[in-house]
């Protein structure tokens, strides 16, 4: 973290943005910490060229540890604007008291963020943990099967996450959507075809099909932070693959289900109409003739 002439602060990390909102939700970690309006804060990351040291964004790690580091930071920032203060005001750093970015002495004069940046206020931090704090939930699937053609309908999908504390519910949400969308584009259609002599037959997008909005119109997701992880300062859990991880599954015991007439099993994805239609075709033949 380093104190600018404007009374702004830069915050550099080594998790990198892919999507998940990061850029929001660690400007507010670092806002809170530092008692700052977000607008003050510049969020600088994707790059290696800013910290001696960095792990980028994988396994559900990005707000746990870099949030974490970026606590680790706002402690030792503050600190340092306490002691850069009480030397100007000819007090102890333990009399001092910070607000909106002021240092405020007890006879009531105040330093800003901006003036003592002449005095090069930064702060470094880490975080570092070995215990894993995933999220822990439940997903379930209403779906209808067209067993004339194969053809898998999802009627109502629901998935449920307690993800620890919840850093912003609006990029939570959606990252939790998105992962759904991305883990139903896979289990009903996403796959890579080659022809005999190994040549890509889905190398752009009007051949591999991705989903649209349209395909999966009723997704519900229901995030509960009941049980803060104890494994970090700011007791989050990784919530980027909660949405996604399930979805296998349980599109495939649903469509078993729905099947179970047939004694359709299902244990290969993705569950396009041709394998689906097999499947039946398959099982009938099976099944003993009465």
């Amino acid at each position: 973290m380093v104190a600018e002439p404007d009374g702004t602060v830069s915050v550099f990390v080594g998790s990198s943005a892919i999507g998940q909102g990061l850029e929001t939700s660690h400007s507010q970690i670092a806002a809170e910490a530092l008692e700052l309006p977000i607008d003050r804060i510049r969020l600088l990351h994707g790059s290696t060229t800013y910290l001696h040291e960095g792990f980028g964004s994988f396994a559900s790690r990005a707000t746990v540890m870099g949030g974490g580091a970026i606590l680790a930071a706002a402690e030792n920032f503050l600190a340092r604007m306490r002691a850069a203060a009480a030397a100007r005001l000819d007090v102890t750093a333990e009399q001092l008291r910070i607000s909106d970015g002021n240092v405020v002495a007890p006879d009531g004069r105040t330093l800003s963020l901006a003036e003592l940046a002449t005095d090069n206020i930064s702060a470094v931090g880490s975080f570092t943990n070995s215990k894993s704090t995933y999220a822990y939930g439940t997903a379930a699937a209403h779906v209808a099967v067209d067993v004339r053609t194969g053809h898998v309908a999802l009627i109502d999908y629901v998935v449920v996450d307690d993800v620890g504390r919840i850093i912003n519910p609006l990029t939570l949400h959606g990252q939790v959507i998105g992962a759904t969308v991305q883990g139903l584009g896979g289990v009903f259609g996403e796959q890579l075809h080659y022809d005999a002599q190994g040549q890509l037959l889905v190398g752009t997008l009007a051949d591999y099909l991705l989903p649209l909005a349209t395909d999966f119109p009723t997704i519900r997701a229901v995030t509960t932070q009941n049980h803060p992880s104890p494994n970090n300062p700011l007791g989050a859990k990784g919530a980027g693959e909660g949405g996604i991880i399930p979805t296998g599954g349980v599109i495939a015991n649903a469509v078993v289900s729905a099947l179970r007439s047939f004694g359709v099993q299902i244990d290969t994805l993705p569950l396009a109409p041709p394998r689906i239609w097999e499947l039946i075709q398959s099982s009938a033949r099976d099944r003993p003739a009465l």
